[in-house]
């Protein structure tokens, strides 16, 4: 093994039980793509970056757009910006050599089940694997399956942040299914002194802040409290014990088992099994730290089979981690993000900001930035990520190094936003971030040679 290959653990047999050869899966990953608008032509980090990512035979990314020619309806809830590029961006995107992109996000259904529909026939033009949404849940969950010289490669997409009504539903006998994204669902809890739920009981009762939840519950249209268990403002808080307060998170049970299930299920057939996911949540009041709630999900799919689980959402790097020799890459940030290029926005989000309904998207979008006291853009993290390629053998990842890209932060208008090769100065800065974020999870990282690798 080279030096800068993870060193293995045993792990048991992740090969189902069967005697295999060992064959070497090869995988290349990028963040999120929120492509606006065209390429810039002269462009010329197109090639550098396509040539790395070409080193893996499954190249993948999360296509945070819906791609459509405008016509279709606005949802009446976004991602945060209703966002449709055409399909001439996602051409752009494939440029890179992308031959898997995810689309479950919280952008999934801004333009509801018509913009959904465009998407994914405009993927199927173009050949590209995809998943995390389709017309029902089975559809939304089942995994791709690309096809590499080491054999089938299993790829199952799934969000957490979404609206209610984004997610796909599962058909019946007597109903059809809800199309919609795969959803990972979380629930969260505060635990609080005595003294503080008393506080909060007398705030509920002044206010009636329960009044409609206190009277659904007892109607039966919302389950029973838990002993111990209280509610302020449709959140859940529970009397600590031993006076320690704070925030915990779990992942949904059912949407875990559905995962778990399709893991197990893809590595009878499949060499190695890929698991994405799209997350905004945050521990606490930065974007540095994975929720609870995904770090128990990531595990959970690693001791299913998954041999990595690959994050975004955020719009900045999250930590790494090396799960049983397994990589868990909480968030790898931007590929492409082009926010404020969108072209067409709906008389909702001008609503919310107070300007006419007839307003030009620029504009809009120009005022949320003025309003914003942390604006994205102002960020550097936003505008550096990493993209990893990677080795897999029987089950286990036996070598990583990461290609450090920046964003064109300081580049003129026309240059910002997409992905150039970082120089040394900002390579070392990002190795530096990574190795912070990453504490938690014992990984320190280097940059050496064009690449950040494990610390020796």
């Amino acid at each position: 093994m080279d030096k800068d290959a993870i060193p293995k653990a045993e792990r048991g047999n992740r090969s189902g039980g069967k005697k295999r050869m060992n064959r070497t899966i090869r995988v290349s990953a990028a963040g999120d793509i929120l492509i606006m608008k065209r390429l810039l032509p002269g462009y010329q980090d197109v090639l550098p970056i396509r040539e790395f990512l070409m080193r893996g035979e499954v190249r993948m990314a999360n296509l945070e757009t819906t791609i459509s020619d405008g016509s279709c309806y606005a949802s009446a809830y976004s991602g945060g910006t209703w966002l449709t590029a055409d399909a001439k961006c996602l051409e752009d995107t494939l440029r890179y050599g992308f031959n898997f992109l995810g689309i479950s996000n919280n952008h999934t259904m801004d333009y509801s089940y018509e913009g959904l529909a465009s998407t994914i026939s405009e993927l199927k033009k173009k050949d590209v694997a995809y998943a995390g949404a389709g017309k029902n849940l089975y559809e939304a969950s089942r995994p791709a399956i690309l096809d590499t010289t080491a054999g089938q490669i299993a790829v199952i997409d799934i969000c957490s942040t979404f609206e209610n009504a984004a997610r796909a539903g599962s058909q019946t006998e007597r109903q059809p299914g809800r199309p919609g994204l795969n959803p990972l669902r979380f629930s969260e809890k505060y635990t609080i002194t005595e003294k503080h739920a008393q506080d909060l009981a007398k705030i509920a009762e002044v206010t009636g802040i329960n009044g409609l939840r206190d009277l659904h519950r007892q109607e039966g249209f919302i389950a029973p409290l838990s002993e111990g268990v209280m509610e302020f403002g449709g959140k859940m808080f529970e009397i600590s014990k031993d006076g320690t307060e704070g925030r915990s998170s779990s992942p949904n049970p059912i949407d875990v088992k559905r995962t778990v299930d399709a893991i197990r299920e893809a590595k009878m057939t499949c060499e190695a099994v890929l698991v994405m996911v799209h997350s905004h949540e945050i521990r606490k009041d930065n974007d540095e730290e994975a929720d609870y709630f995904l770090e128990e999900f990531a595990h959970a799919c690693i001791d299913a089979g998954a041999s990595a689980v690959i994050g975004g959402g955020t719009h900045q790097l999250k930590g790494i981690e090396l799960y049983h020799d397994c990589p868990i890459f909480y968030c790898l940030g931007n590929f492409i993000f082009e926010n404020q290029y969108v072209r067409l926005l709906p008389a909702d989000y001008m609503e919310k900001y107070g300007l006419n309904i007839h307003t030009a998207a620029s504009i809009g979008i120009a005022r949320r930035q003025e309003q914003s006291s942390h604006s994205l853009y102002e960020i550097p993290e936003v505008y550096r990520s990493v993209l990893p390629y990677f080795e897999i053998c029987q089950g286990k990842c036996t070598h990583l190094e990461l290609l450090p890209v920046e964003l064109g932060m300081d580049r003129e208008k026309a240059e910002k936003n997409i992905p150039y090769v970082a120089d040394e100065k900002t390579a070392e800065k990002i190795a530096e971030y990574l190795t912070r974020v990453s504490k938690r999870y014992g990984t320190e990282w280097e940059y050496k040679e064009g690449r950040i690798v494990l610390h020796a």
